[in-house]
């Protein structure tokens, strides 16, 4: 992990660089510093708590059906947030 982290943090920084300031601004210009430092740390927090659960998760049945019920998780979500949001579900959507 820590290698790919190496080899991703100069591209990011090539990419979000010149945009950043601008970005963090205008984030802090409409929500307040304090609610995107909150949502920052929330969202970080949150993603490490998914990723032990996931992992803990798959330990216990397996790659294979943790990697199946992943899948059908997505459709799920996929079926159920376009009735929800009443959304039509076409071939190229």
């Amino acid at each position: 992990n820590i290698i790919s982290f190496l080899f991703t943090v100069p591209m990011v920084i090539y990419a979000e660089l010149p945009v950043l300031k601008t970005e963090w601004d205008h984030a802090v210009d409409e929500h307040g510093f304090n609610a995107v430092v909150m949502n920052i740390a929330l969202s970080g927090f949150f993603f490490y708590i998914y990723n032990e659960f996931a992992f803990a998760f798959t330990a216990s049945v397996g790659a294979v059906t943790s990697s199946v019920l992943n899948t059908a998780k997505r459709v799920i979500i996929i079926v159920v947030s376009a009735i929800l949001f009443s959304e039509p579900m076409t071939k190229n959507t």
